[in-house]
């Protein structure tokens, strides 16, 4: 007590108070815990300002929220525990992120460092707010310890941000400030946490119980190298820098909704309200239903302002990080096109931002202030239309991005706008539609009809009285291109090698519409799939053979929605059925193979297995080579998005790439299982290997070969 000190001694206040600390915390028999506000004054203060940090945060959300609800409706509610459980998976195991292994786990470890730290103080906050003292004795201890290792590991994932960022600074990172205040104000936290923590273990545990400080590695390290320091001068900066951290943290939670962070909300959002169905379906309205409701519903197809997309539209284009990771696996991009993913989600945000005040207030957004349109344009257009005809529907942007953002839906309803409401395409694209308007599929020049590559054979066809089990789709391509009949024969033998009961439609086959749907010409699409679903209705047809993964994802995923009820099977899965199932026997001859995942089966379907069991089949023992882009990581062909009817001139051919990763895995022949990745493949191959070291071959070719005496 001040009251019996000795007359005359010259004690300093403070010192006094730290020593009284010291015993009070260690002293004889009492279990190790420390004080909460220990040196602190005015240590409620903090109650109230957290209260308007928050309150600045929920604001900012709602306003947020507000603006995406200017959107157009989607449900995006349904098969919630599904949801919850890909948001977990995404959370706590960051699947997407470590597709990335550098930044992946630098995230990870901030990520993890960061919940430590938020678990810590909550608990730390626990304790206060109910009185109930739990930090102490065997369970401080452990507490002291969690609570370093997590701040360390965090302080250790910011050091690999910055190192990736700053030195190793790939060509798809673009850092912004943002990014840099995101990074510097993490490490400003959790730096001043373990300072505030190392002059607090000096002046009450150091000495006394250095076993208790032990349990706090970090901040036992920063209480050595500031040991003996004077006390005074301690307490005071101890004070100073509590109050320091606590104002940037709370400026932090502020700060959450307003730059980087934001996707910590947003992104979190975003994945659980992910689609859930296969990345490769398109969706849109009957367009005669719209037509009955309304005669100007035609005009207004697409999507040409940003208030045109949905909720969950608008919602992706907020969850955006500006992580490049689209950027450095789309193939347009890689190719020289004037398509780059990030940067066309960037620049429909700051597009959102600009317009946010003409959409609160419930107003015409500017005509200043288009979404798209060309270069020479009097009012800046937020995109390019150059931009949206780059993109081949590959999905890989999709497939990688760790917010789940979808970049592909949102240019194809663009380019609905462009084609169905201002009549603006290329040359090419308007052909190809035309061709499919005209006679049912997207060949020029070609006099072939659909049933001359089987003249010679003996199959069975709806039209003439058969019936099957199966309908063997053929599709466009297999019944008009020269090289993929072949491949079309090629099936009819193993079908019948394995004694499956099919027929085909012939005459009757028109294009699923898959090409003209992907480039922006919806009324042609809906077109194709009505006549094509009533003949499907006309035959009774409920099981399809298709060699095509552009016309599997349409019959499966698409028609479905206008009515279509039938099972599809590609034939890489109904191959790899009858090798199981016995049926075929092949010989394993191919001494050198390896294969290419096309996009529309592998990334939009999810098919990787089956193509490769068949081509392991035919394959001697150790011969399959595995691409170093494969599976979900595959590199597109470059056919997709229309593409098998368009060029875009790209500085360097995306068929080309592809084909010379092939070449260097030093592989003989490579299977395919796509008709167009055939196509892209062939021109390729004439291009690059004139000599033919590598063989091009589809999958029902090899099997067809290895079923020969």
């Amino acid at each position: 007590s001040p009251a019996r000190w000795p007359a005359g001694a010259r004690v300093r206040r403070a010192e006094v108070a730290l020593n009284l600390a010291r015993l009070v915390v260690c002293s004889g028999p009492m279990e190790p815990t420390r004080e909460i506000y220990w040196n602190i004054l005015g240590g409620a203060w903090i109650y109230p300002l957290a209260a308007v940090a928050v309150g600045v945060l929920l604001r900012g959300a709602w306003r947020r929220i507000g603006l995406w609800r200017k959107g157009q409706p989607e449900a995006r509610l349904d098969r919630v525990p599904e949801r919850l459980k890909g948001l977990l998976t995404e959370i706590f195991g960051h699947r997407r992120h470590l597709r990335d292994p550098f930044p992946g786990i630098a995230h990870l470890l901030i990520f993890y460092g960061f919940l430590g730290a938020f678990i810590a103080t909550a608990l730390v906050a626990m304790q206060e707010w109910t009185g109930i003292h739990f930090l102490q004795g065997t369970f401080y201890l452990y507490f002291s310890l969690f609570a370093d290792l997590a701040g360390g590991i965090g302080l250790v994932g910011l050091c690999m941000a910055l190192y990736w960022r700053v030195w190793v600074k790939p060509d798809r990172v673009h850092s912004a400030m943002d990014d840099w205040i995101a990074l510097f104000l993490l490490l400003l936290l959790f730096i001043q946490g373990f300072l505030v923590e190392g002059i607090r273990i000096e002046l009450t545990v150091l000495r006394t119980a250095p076993e208790v400080a032990r349990w706090s590695p970090i901040g036992y390290g920063v209480a050595l190298l500031i040991q003996g320091a004077d006390p005074e001068t301690l307490a005071s900066l101890h004070r100073g820098l509590w109050w320091f951290h606590a104002l940037t943290a709370l400026g932090f939670i502020a700060y959450f909704v307003y730059g980087k962070f934001t996707h910590v909300l947003y992104g979190a959002g975003n994945i659980f309200l992910r689609r859930l169905g296969p990345m490769g379906k398109l969706s849109h309205p009957d367009i005669d239903q719209l037509l009955d409701e309304d005669e100007d519903a035609l005009d207004r197809l697409g999507v040409g302002r940003i208030d045109g997309f949905s909720w969950k539209d608008l919602m992706d284009v907020d969850a955006c990080v500006n992580c490049g990771r689209c950027e450095s696996v789309c193939p347009a991009t890689i190719s020289g096109s004037p398509l780059n993913p990030r940067k066309l989600i960037q620049d429909m945000h700051h597009h959102l931002n600009q317009a946010a005040p003409a959409l609160r207030a419930g107003e015409e957004i500017p005509e200043a202030l288009p979404l798209m349109g060309e270069a020479e344009d009097e009012n800046a257009p937020a995109l390019l239309e150059e931009e949206l005809w780059g993109c081949r529907t590959c999905g890989a942007c999709m497939q990688e991005c760790p917010m789940y953002i979808e970049h592909v839906p949102k240019i194809v309803d663009m380019r609905r706008h462009l084609v169905m409401t201002e009549s603006k395409m290329g040359e090419d694209a308007q052909t190809f539609l035309k061709n499919i308007d005209d006679r049912m599929h997207p060949f020029a020049g070609v006099s072939r009809d659909r049933e001359e590559w089987f003249e010679d054979l003996d199959v069975k066809v709806f039209s003439r009285g058969d019936r099957a089990e199966y309908l063997f789709w053929v599709g466009c391509a297999g019944s008009m291109v020269d090289r993929n009949i072949e491949v079309s024969r090629s099936m009819v033998k193993v079908l019948d090698a394995a004694g499956v009961d099919f027929a085909l439609l012939g005459a009757e086959e028109v294009c699923t519409g898959d090409p003209a749907r992907r480039v922006g010409g919806e009324l042609t699409y809906q077109t194709c799939t009505k006549e094509n679903l009533e003949s499907f209705e006309r035959y009774g047809i409920k099981k399809v053979i298709t060699t095509c993964p552009h016309c599997f994802n349409t019959l499966q995923n698409e028609y479905p929605d206008y009515g279509g009820d039938f099972d599809v099977i590609h034939h890489s899965e109904l191959i790899e059925q009858l090798l199981h199932e016995g049926k075929l026997k092949p010989r394993g001859q191919l001494d050198s193979v390896t294969y290419h995942d096309p996009c529309y089966l592998g990334r939009h379907n999810e098919i990787y297995e089956a193509p490769r069991t068949v081509v392991e089949s035919v394959s001697q023992a150790g011969a399959f080579v595995e691409l170093e882009k494969n599976r979900s990581k595959s590199h597109c062909c470059g056919s997709g998005g229309g593409y098998a009817w368009m060029d875009d001139n790209p500085s360097k051919r995306i068929n080309h790439e592809r084909f010379e990763q092939i070449k260097g895995c030093g592989a003989k022949t490579a299977a395919l299982s796509c008709p167009f990745c055939m196509q892209m493949f062939s021109d390729a191959s004439g291009a690059l290997d004139p000599e033919g070291e590598v063989r091009v071959a589809d999958i029902a070719e090899l099997v067809a070969e290895a079923l020969d005496d």
